[in-house]
């Protein structure tokens, strides 16, 4: 009896750790995704309007793409598995953002493949707010990136720009 109870919890296990797996790749499907579509938003303001701000509190449209890559960075950075690339300091030039952000998604995307089922559940606390587990830090940068990537849109049709379409 001892022996089907040692093979069922076995088993359980096994498919925990296969939906794990399944949801790491769907995860880092959509950071390929998220990649995508924000270095199009990026690519798509012309050079001379990176500076644009809608109003004067407002982020720079590149420095607003940069802080959606630094809030990444810091979401996904408490994982522990290797430091982001830093943002460029004072430059936020089309060049210089799109580099970065090629390489933070990069970065993000070799990070989300490396996660496991213990990452997911893990409780992260940084001091800077309330504990998370590693499930919330994903939906955190997710949440932020798409939401920061909103704003960006929005800087390009106060331009006359078409954002681009998302790919789901």
């Amino acid at each position: 009896m001892h022996s089907l109870a040692g093979v069922a919890a076995a088993a359980a296990t096994v498919g925990v750790a296969r939906a794990a797996d399944k949801e790491i790749e769907i995860f880092v499907d959509h950071w390929k995704k998220s990649k995508d579509l924000t270095l199009k938003v990026a690519e798509v303001m012309p050079a001379e309007n990176v500076d644009y701000k809608p109003f004067p509190e407002a982020r720079a449209f590149g420095a607003e793409l940069q802080h959606l890559g630094q809030a990444e960075g810091f979401y996904l950075g408490q994982f522990g598995k290797g430091p982001a690339p830093a943002a460029p300091r004072g430059d936020v030039s089309k060049a210089a953002t799109v580099k970065y952000l090629t390489e933070l998604f990069d970065w993000s995307i070799g990070t989300v493949a490396q996660l496991t089922n213990a990452d997911l559940t893990k409780t992260f606390g940084n001091g800077k707010g309330p504990s998370m587990t590693g499930l919330d830090l994903l939906y955190q940068a997710m949440i932020h990136t798409a939401h920061t990537r909103g704003y960006g849109e929005m800087y390009l049709r106060n331009k006359g720009v078409a954002a681009p379409m998302y790919n789901v």
